[in-house]
C-alpha cells in the first residue's frame, strides 16, 4: 500500500475530474491525506474523507490565508488568498470527526508576502495562529502538519518554546541538513515531495544538493512521502497538474538516493505514516 501523506484533492484544480483521479489512486492501492488550507477547504477535506474510503482529512489554516495576497506558483497554480481568522470552535468540530487524522497545514510563510503588511506584524500573526492550532492538536491528541517556507530559523525557535512534546511532520521539506536535524531532535518527521526529483539549477545548485543530503540522512523511521498535489509535479511530469498517484516518483528518487528498492521505501514510509497518523486505518 502506498500513502500520499499530503495532497489537496479537494481543491478547485480537480473540480472537473476528482472522481477520476481518486479512482486512479484506488486502483493503485493508495491512501490519501487530504489537507485543508482554510475553513472551507478543511470542511471539504472532511466531506471527501466520508465520501471516499481511501481518503482521510487534515484540517487547518495555512499562513498564506491570514492576509489577502497574490500567490503565484508559476506553471502550476496562481490564486488570491483571502484573509481568515482562526476559528477554534469551527476547527474543533472538524478535529473531532473520526476521519480527521491531523491538524494543519499550519506554520510560517515568509515567501509569499502580502503588500502593505509589516513583516513583523505578519510573522507575529502567523506565530499566534500556529500556536492556536498546536493547542488544538494537543487538545484532541492529533499530530500537526507543518508548513515552513523561507522561515526555518523562525519556526525552529518557535517550536523550542513549546512546553508539551510536538508530534507531526514538516511537510514539503526544502531546507538543509542542519535545519532538518533540529526538527528531528524535536521529534518531528520530514515529508518529501516531487521537489526531490528536480535537477539542480545551473545558476544555484546548492539548495538541491543540500536537500538531497537530507534525503540520504534522515533516519528511516522519520521519512514520509507526499505530492502536495496539485502543486509540484515530479520531474517526469513537470508542466502537468500534479496528482497523488505521482508520489511513486518520490519513492523512486528516495530509493536511488538511499540505496534501497522502491518497494522498501514504500514499506517504510507507509509504516511511518500509519504510526504518525494513528487513526488512518482502512
Amino acid at each position: 500500500m502506498l500513502i500520499d501523506t499530503h495532497c489537496h484533492i479537494q481543491f478547485a484544480a480537480y473540480k472537473d475530474d476528482a472522481d477520476v483521479v481518486i479512482q486512479k489512486c484506488v486502483d493503485a492501492d493508495m491512501l490519501l491525506n487530504c489537507v485543508g488550507s482554510q475553513l472551507s477547504t478543511s470542511q471539504r477535506a472532511v466531506e471527501y474523507a466520508h465520501k471516499y474510503p481511501n481518503i482521510f482529512a487534515t484540517v487547518g489554516l495555512h499562513p498564506v490565508h491570514l492576509f489577502a495576497t497574490e500567490v503565484d506558483e508559476g506553471e502550476e497554480v496562481s490564486f488570491t488568498s483571502r484573509a481568515e481568522v482562526f476559528d477554534h470552535a469551527a476547527y474543533a468540530v472538524l478535529a473531532q470527526d473520526p476521519k480527521t487524522i491531523a491538524i494543519g497545514e499550519c506554520g510560517l510563510e515568509l515567501y509569499h508576502l502580502p503588500k502593505n503588511v509589516d513583516r513583523e506584524k505578519l510573522l507575529q500573526t502567523q506565530k499566534e495562529t500556529f500556536l492556536a492550532q498546536y493547542n488544538l492538536a494537543q487538545e484532541y491528541n492529533l499530530p500537526l502538519v507543518i508548513h515552513v517556507r523561507d522561515a526555518h530559523s523562525e519556526m525552529i525557535s518557535l517550536l523550542k518554546t513549546l512546553l508539551a512534546p510536538i508530534n507531526g511532520v514538516v511537510h514539503c521539506y526544502t531546507g538543509n541538513w542542519t535545519e532538518a536535524q533540529e526538527y528531528l531532535a524535536l521529534g518531528l518527521h520530514i515529508g518529501f515531495t516531487g521537489v526531490v526529483t528536480f535537477p539542480p539549477k545551473k545558476t544555484d545548485p546548492k539548495p538541491q544538493e543540500e536537500l538531497l543530503e537530507v534525503v540520504r540522512n534522515v533516519p528511516p523511521d522519520r521519512i514520509l512521502i507526499e505530492t502536495d498535489a496539485p502543486y509540484l509535479a515530479p520531474q517526469a511530469y513537470r508542466g502537468e497538474r500534479c496528482e497523488p498517484w505521482m508520489v511513486r516518483e518520490v519513492a523512486k528518487k528516495l530509493a536511488t538516493e538511499r540505496n534501497m528498492t522502491v518497494e522498501e521505501v514504500i514499506a517504510v514510509t507507509t509504516a511511518n505514516a500509519k504510526r504518525l497518523f494513528t487513526t488512518m486505518v482502512i
